[in-house]
């Protein structure tokens, strides 16, 4: 059962969170949506729990609207992954959001804060809450954890004022149990933009071509990166997964760089956030690549449309 939000900050509060556990694009929608409310003119702060990082339990500004700070890497994955995204959007860490959001009231001044990852969050007041899901499979079996993959009941969908399905790809229907709300639906899909090599160099994806290759992750949803390298006409020799999060050690990689050399592999690809925790390991990263993820939303004048509502209720 909710309880009543308990603090309701002066700034506009809007939260990207989702309902099941696993990968449900909230960091990539989170920088969609930031620089969407940017290019309105309004003044944005993103906030993250900074979830396994060195400042979960406190409150971290790790970047500014002038500057990413030298000790941002060790915030988490995701969180640096904001601030190395967001140019000129402060992006601050710690579980304890009330806090987050009054340091950022009084030292920053925004017109908005985004909190990625915060639906569950309820002792904050959220002006408006979107509520993000796996396209492919929304609610699973729709059981709560551990016998299903829910965070909290279904019944908190109400609440909500905008659902995204996330990696949507071809004809997708809308799944029977957000029919029954009158609540707006946006859809995301992915496509890989560029290859790019450890030493910075970019290549178009469909002209990458370095064919025997080996894929890298420790993400939420691997089956959705493993898609969308298909789909750019990259196919791979095999997909080393690791969980959600996983922190990297030369344990870990040093016998999957042995193995790519045995079999005369020409890249290892990763993803961008798993790529900035490979770099801290001081190893051999000369076959090391990223894949830089480009997000869409498929439905851009109901998103436009929420982006100048929002607008509007800010007021700046």
């Amino acid at each position: 059962m909710r309880i009543f939000r308990q603090y309701h900050p002066r700034v506009f509060v809007i939260s990207v969170g989702n309902l099941t556990v696993g990968g449900n694009g909230k960091t990539p929608f989170t920088m969609l949506l930031a620089k969407a409310l940017k290019e309105e003119g309004l003044s944005v702060a993103v906030s993250h729990r900074g979830y396994k990082g060195a400042y979960e339990n406190t409150i971290k500004l790790i970047s500014d609207k002038d500057q990413i700070f030298e000790d941002a890497h060790q915030a988490g994955d995701e969180p640096l992954l904001l601030a190395q995204n967001l140019e000129g959007i402060p992006v601050i860490v710690g579980k304890n959001r009330k806090a987050a959001i009054k340091y950022l009231e009084e030292k920053i001044h925004p017109d908005v804060v985004i909190l990625d990852d915060s639906y569950q969050h309820i002792k904050v007041h959220h002006d408006f809450d979107f509520l993000l899901f796996n396209g492919k499979n929304p609610v699973g079996n729709g059981f709560i954890t551990p016998a299903g993959m829910l965070r909290e009941s279904s019944h908190v969908m109400k609440f909500a004022h905008c659902f995204v399905l996330n990696d949507i790809h071809g004809e997708c229907g809308i799944p029977q149990i957000f029919k029954k709300y009158s609540i707006p639906i946006l859809s995301t899909s992915y496509k890989i933009k560029h290859i790019i090599h450890y030493n910075g160099k970019k290549f178009e994806s469909l002209n990458f071509k370095l064919k025997k290759i080996f894929l890298l992750s420790g993400i939420g949803n691997p089956n959705s990166f493993e898609r969308s390298m298909k789909e750019c006409g990259l196919n791979f020799v095999h997909h080393y997964q690791f969980s959600d999060h996983h922190e990297f050690s030369k344990v870990d990689i040093t016998p999957i760089i042995n193995a790519a050399n045995d079999q005369k592999i020409d890249a290892i690809i990763t993803t961008e956030k798993d790529f900035e925790k490979l770099r801290k390991l001081d190893l051999d990263m000369e076959k090391f690549y990223f894949a830089k993820l480009e997000v869409k939303i498929n439905e851009m004048d109901t998103f436009n449309g929420i982006v100048s509502k929002l607008k509007k209720e800010i007021g700046a």
